[in-house]
Formats: structure tokens, sequence, C-alpha cells
């Protein structure tokens, strides 16, 4: 019997179409998720392996059938989502080509099952994000783990396309119109794992595109009542110590910079576990992400009133909160709103996009704000801006001898077991914070960031790149990774050149 491990091991095989109907009765007959059979066009006559263990009377009757068709039939084993994939694909075929639909029940149902296995294989493969790409007739499937986009076995577009509408249409909470692939929307999806009973809230983002459409769904478990603290995404003792003094101020707005997809709004959510519990904590997002118990958050619905973020802040004032935090700020109305907030008494705490800490006055000047409302004294508690970098498999990275960092690790091109063959295996985050003083006001009103910049580096700020270096001498994360994803690597890699030559001339002297 072949044992079927992955789709690809079929390579272009399709369900047959003839035989379609008998193996979709069967499936319906054992009324099972972890049992099903399909016949495929190659002559192989695939279960689950459930299915052999306890239907093999009804699948040595299908073998009747299949045997009248193909000159050789063979038996295989596969798990039931790759029999399953196979079913969704040919029905959505088949009621493409003859426009004769199933009952609206059986579609869902198929539909919403197909989603299900794509999530828990995404699931399984620790992946954060899955990326749908609608393209003619097929649907490109891909995985972002750790950071890194990976390409699946692609489906048929309509099966995808109907799972994501079935599943916003019945298993959405805030999706509120008709699926239309031509419009533009957002909306989270809530499922459940079959095997761990684990519930996943899923945030999909749904949008056109010149040759059809693109669906992003991020992962998030529904229920997360372990908050992660910094120490565990990888900032360094020196910076948590750094952090806690900031949340322990009374006033003043720390604000978390990075690309998206970089952790911020997880970096937001264990700050709080710097905070005493004797303060009062409000919270106010769009979309609530990380459930935090003891915290009063609040959802913003933006999609109605833009300046929701900035009316929602005013607002909550007055329920007396020691820390308000926003999370992210998108416009100037919320900018101001918050700045008020921090002049007022209140310690205020956000996101926003920036390239990096010293970026983050910049991105507030492009949206409207004036240097002079940023250069008031005491209004930054901190800048703080971060990066995730995948980390290394520690069973499988190559040790290297780098022409730039000397001796370091980098990741392996076939990967292990450990890490699934990625030879990657999770994330570390890396920041630089900047706490601005009296000095750093003048800069900002006169608008010599780059002069500041200057001045901190020269002082010995502990900038990301050089968070990162650490952690490439480290064995940590491999060079590539960190000169591609943080900004000032090169200048750093440029800096570390010019120091060696210095050290060598002077061994030469001293010989």
């Amino acid at each position: 019997m072949l044992i079927i491990k992955q789709i690809e091991q079929l390579g272009s095989v399709q369900a047959c179409p003839v035989l379609l109907d008998e193996t979709l009765a069967a499936q319906e007959h054992w009324q099972s998720n972890e049992q099903g059979v399909v016949i495929l066009d190659s002559g192989i006559l695939l279960a689950s392996p459930a299915a052999w263990a306890q239907q093999l009377q009804s699948i040595c009757n299908l073998h009747v059938l299949v045997a009248e068709r193909y000159p050789s039939v063979e038996w295989g084993s596969a798990e039931i989502a790759i029999v399953r994939k196979f079913l969704a694909d040919a029905d959505a075929v088949r009621r493409d080509r003859i426009a004769q639909a199933q009952s609206t029940g059986d579609t869902q149902t198929m539909a919403r099952q197909a989603l299900l296995d794509i999530v828990v294989d995404a699931h399984r493969m620790r992946a954060t994000d899955i990326h749908l790409r609608m393209t003619g007739s097929e649907a490109r499937i891909s995985y972002r783990i750790d950071g890194l986009l990976y390409h699946q076995a692609s489906r048929s577009r309509t099966s995808v396309t109907e799972a994501v509408a079935a599943a916003l249409n019945t298993q959405s909470d805030d999706f509120r119109e008709v699926f239309d692939e031509r419009h533009m929307s957002g909306a989270s999806i809530s499922l459940t794992l079959p095997d761990s009973g684990e519930n996943i809230r899923i945030r999909t983002q749904k949008s056109p595109c010149r040759d059809g459409f693109s669906v992003t769904m991020r992962l998030q478990a529904s229920e997360q009542q372990r908050v992660p603290d910094l120490y565990s995404l990888g900032f360094a003792p020196s910076r948590v110590l750094q952090l806690r003094h900031v949340m322990s101020q009374a006033t003043g707005l720390l604000l978390i910079s990075g690309p998206t997809g970089h952790g911020k709004t997880t970096t937001l959510a264990a700050l709080n576990r710097l905070v005493p519990k004797s303060r009062k904590i409000i919270s106010l997002e769009d979309p609530i992400e990380i459930i935090q118990p003891n915290i009063e958050q609040k959802f913003v619905p933006t999609d109605q009133d833009p300046y929701a973020f900035a009316h929602m802040i005013r607002s909550v004032l007055r329920e007396d909160p020691d820390l308000v935090e926003v999370s992210e700020i998108r416009d100037m109305h919320t900018a101001n709103a918050g700045i008020s907030a921090a002049l007022t008494g209140h310690l205020v705490v956000s996101t926003i996009h920036a390239n990096d800490a010293i970026g983050i006055i910049s991105r507030l000047l492009d949206l409207g704000l004036t240097a002079t409302q940023l250069s008031q004294p005491g209004l930054f508690a901190g800048l703080l801006a971060q990066r995730l970098l995948p980390k290394l498999c520690v069973n499988c990275s190559k040790p290297v001898n780098h022409p730039q960092w000397g001796a370091v690790k980098e990741q392996s091109s076939s990967g292990c077991a450990t890490c699934q063959l990625t030879g990657l295996q999770g994330r570390v985050a890396i920041s630089e914070l900047i706490v601005p003083n009296s000095h750093a006001s003048k800069w900002i009103q006169d608008l010599n960031i780059v002069h500041w910049q200057e001045s901190l580096r020269r002082n010995g700020w502990d900038s990301m790149a050089f968070n990162a270096s650490e952690l490439i001498c480290q064995g940590v994360v491999d060079p590539r990774h960190a000169e591609e994803l943080v900004p000032g690597m090169n200048e750093l890699g440029l800096q570390q050149r010019q120091q060696k030559k210095v050290n060598y001339a002077a061994q030469l002297e001293s010989v």
C-alpha cells in the first residue's frame, strides 16, 4: 500500500470525476471527520487511516467500481486533509462545469472543512500568517513561518474562495456584508482545532488585484491567558530594565515602531506586565488581538468613523485611567489626542509605523504635527523600535567564517526534522530605545534629526544594529537575515572592518 505524506508525492493527479458521487456518498454515510476516501484519475484508491481501519468492506466495494474503469488499481493511505483536498477541488470543478450546485448546507459544510484543513496545516507548521492569492483557476497558498514566506501546494480557486466566504458568513462575528472578491474588506473568523480543541482567531484582510484577489489571514490563539513577557520575546535584561523605568513614569508618550508583522502589538501587551496592579489601564484597539486579563480593552470601530481613536482617547480620560494604550497612531488627529493626554497627567503607549526609533519623530512630522509640538519638555517617555529576526535551528545551523563577522553560524539549506526542514526555529526580538532629554528637545525644535542621531552614536547608543550584531556573534541569527531586516547593519559592518584594520595595524607595530 502506498503511504502518502504530502500532496506533492502524487504529482498532478486529480480525483476521478466519474466516480466522485460514490466517494462523496461514502463520506456522507460514514459521518466521520476522520474517515474519507477518494478515487484518483491515476487508478489509486486513496483512503485515510481511520477509513482503512473501520470501513474496509465499503472500500472493497468501491474497489470493484474502480476496477471497471482502470486496468490496475492501487491502494493508498493518506491523512484525511489530503483526501478532503481532492474531494473539495473535484467537487468545485464539477460544479463549475455543469452549473449544478449541491444543497447550500452540504456546500457550506465542505467549504468550512476545507478552510479548517488549511488552518490546521498552517498551525502545525508554526505559521503566523496564511497568504491566499487567487489568479485564474488556481489559489496559490503561502505560509509565513519565522518571518519568511513559504509557498505551499496550489488549490482550486473555486474551493478556496468558497471556504473563505463560508467561514466569513458563518464563523465571523464582525463580517456584515455580502462576500464580494472585488471589494476590500476585513473581518475575524473563529475556528476550533479538531485535535487539541484550541480556539484560533483569524484576522482576515481581503483586497482585489489586477487578475483576481488576495486574502491575508493572521492566526492567533483567541484566548491568550498567558501574555508573553519581554524576556521570552528576546529583550535583553538591560533593555527590560530601561523599559520598566519608562513604564513606571506617570506621564509621557511611549511609541513603539517597526514594520507590520514584527511584534509591536505583542510588545505592547508584554509591557503591561511591568505596570503595577494599582494602576488602571485602558486599551483602545482595532482589532482586539491579544486578550489581557485585568485590562479594560475597548474595541474602536474605525470603519465608520476615521477619527474614532481621537474621540475615544478624549472620552476615556473621563474614566480616570493611569495608562492609556492605543493600538496604533495612524493619523494627525489620533496623534494630537495622544499628545494632549500625555501632557495632562497620563502615560500614553502606542505603536506607529517608522523605520527606527529616531524615525518616529519624522513620521509624526509627516502626519502633520509641528516641531514645536514635539519638542515640548517631558512629552516623550521613550521611543522604541524593534525587529523580529528568524532564529537559527540549534540542531542544523552551520558554522562559517564570515568575511565581516568572523566565526558565526548560518541557516542550513536543507534543515532537519526539528525545524521542519526550514533551518529556522522561532524569532527573537531586537530593539533600540531613546529616552529624550532636554538636549533632544532642542534637536527636535531645530529639526536637526540627523545630528541628534550622530550624537547618540558617538555616545555609545545601543542601536538595533548593535543588538543584532551581538546575536550574530552568538550564533543565534544568520548575518544575511540581520543585514536584510535591520537598518544600519551595513554602516556597523563598515565600522567593524575599519576597526579590524586598526587592530591589525597596531599588532604589526607592536611586532
